[in-house]
Order: C-alpha cells, then sequence, then structure tokens
C-alpha cells in the first residue's frame, strides 16, 4: 500500500491509468454500497457467482468421472488421458468465442467455459490418488476375494480423496477466471463485462473495486472446499500430525 501511494502520489504513472489506494478503496466502498441497496453491480455479482458455481460443479463431476476412468481402465490410460493432454495444451481462451456460438451470449457459454478451463486439474488429481494407493493394501483386498468395484468404494476412493480435493480446490480457483474470460470475450452482464467496459472508458478504480469481489467469490468458493476437506479428512489430518510427531 505504501508503495502503491508513493507511485501514484508522485504520478510515476498517470492517476487514471494507476489511481491511488485512496480513490481506490472509495470506488470500492461506492460499489458495496451498490451491491447491498440492490443496483446493476448486484445483478453483475449474482450473476458471475452463478457462472462460477455451477462451471465448477460441472467441472468436478466431469473431471471426477473422467479420472476414475483414466485411473482405473487400460482404455483410459491410453486412448483417452492423451487426448485430454492434447485438449488441455490448446489455448483455451481462443475457445471463448466458439462457446458463445454454441450456447449464445447467456449464462450457459460462461458456465462451459468455466467448466472447461477447471476441469483438467480434478482429471490428473483423481487418477494420481487412485494410482497412489498402497500395493500392499491393495494385495489384502484381493486375498480378501473383494471385487473391482468393491475395491474402488472401500479403498481406492477414500484413499484418493485428499488428492481429489486438491484439485477441486485448484478448479474453485480456475472457475473464476473461466467465468471471466467467457464474459470479458462473450458479453453478457456480469462482472466481467463491467470489468471490460471499465477499462474502456479508464475507470481503473472501478476495475480494481470489481477484482476484489471476484476474488471474493474465488476464496469462498475455495474456503468452502476446504471446509469440506476439513470435515471429510480429519483422519487424514491426523495421520500427518502423527507422522510428524513419529519424526
Amino acid at each position: 500500500l505504501g508503495l502503491w501511494w508513493f507511485i501514484a502520489e508522485l504520478e510515476i504513472v498517470s492517476r487514471i491509468l494507476l489511481p491511488g489506494p485512496a480513490e481506490t478503496f472509495e470506488e470500492l466502498w461506492n460499489t458495496s454500497k451498490n451491491i447491498v441497496t440492490g443496483g446493476h453491480i448486484a445483478e453483475g455479482l449474482w450473476i458471475t457467482t452463478q457462472e462460477v458455481i455451477w462451471g465448477f460443479l460441472t467441472a468436478a463431476t466431469l473431471g471426477f468421472v473422467l479420472g476414475v476412468v483414466v485411473g482405473e481402465t487400460r482404455l483410459g490410460r491410453r486412448a483417452v488421458m492423451p487426448y485430454l493432454v492434447a485438449f488441455n495444451a490448446l489455448p483455451k481462451v481462443a475457445f471463448a468465442p466458439v462457446f458463445v456460438a454454441w450456447f449464445g451470449f447467456g449464462v450457459n457459454s460462461k458456465i462451459v467455459m468455466a467448466a472447461f478451463i477447471a476441469f483438467f486439474p480434478v482429471i490428473v488429481d483423481t487418477a494420481a490418488g487412485l494410482a497412489a494407493v498402497d500395493a500392499e493394501t491393495q494385495m489384502l483386498f484381493q486375498s480378501m476375494e473383494s471385487g473391482r468395484w468393491q475395491t474402488l468404494r472401500k479403498l481406492k476412493l477414500p484413499s484418493s480423496l485428499p488428492f481429489i480435493f486438491a484439485g477441486l480446490k485448484t478448479a474453485a480457483v480456475f472457475s473464476v477466471v473461466g467465468a471471466v474470460v467467457g464474459e470479458y470475450l462473450g458479453g453478457g452482464h456480469g462482472l466481467g463485462e463491467l470489468i471490460r467496459f471499465s477499462a474502456q472508458t479508464l475507470r481503473i478504480d472501478r476495475v480494481f473495486a470489481l477484482i476484489v469481489y471476484l476474488g471474493v467469490i474465488g476464496l469462498l468458493l475455495f474456503g468452502l472446499v476446504a471446509w469440506a476437506e476439513r470435515k471429510l479428512l480429519f483422519w487424514h489430518k491426523s495421520e500427518i500430525f502423527e507422522i510428524q510427531g513419529t519424526g
């Protein structure tokens, strides 16, 4: 903040391009009042929040299913995964106009864009978690004549949950990026469109204020996933503490 204030006060960069902390916090206050009173920014915040949530849920579901296919089947590892890697290597931003053409200018194209950017980490971490299950424990299940589905459900999925949640936390952040990219390039009425319009009119203070609220959306979604992880994986946390104490 001190460096920001120093640069703004000396006008090393034009205040039009880099407003000072005082102007930015004033605009953040005005933006907050607009949201509380139900103004147009509140509508944009609600639209973007919906896009982020639905994009994240789509990415989590699709990523988990494909991750299980890749981690549990030879077909998934040899035939599906190479295409997924190649697909992930493509410049995802370039697909925004394509999704707009396919799904329209509404929220659907933004949800698809958010899911498209966020689903790959879930696939990779789910497959990695399934592959990291202890071999001796799997042999124990086999000696007890446990079927493949029973081993997956009672051993592999519970053991891979730390990996899966790591992918979900990454997807929570990426889904915000995907929704904003979709709005920025495909129009709409969310925060991404408001940021684009504010930048074009050189309202950089409002751009900063809206970025803060985008960060809030990402932090809340990330925090929700982290909370679910703490509730479901309390045993994993205690095991880590036990290992550290033994060491």
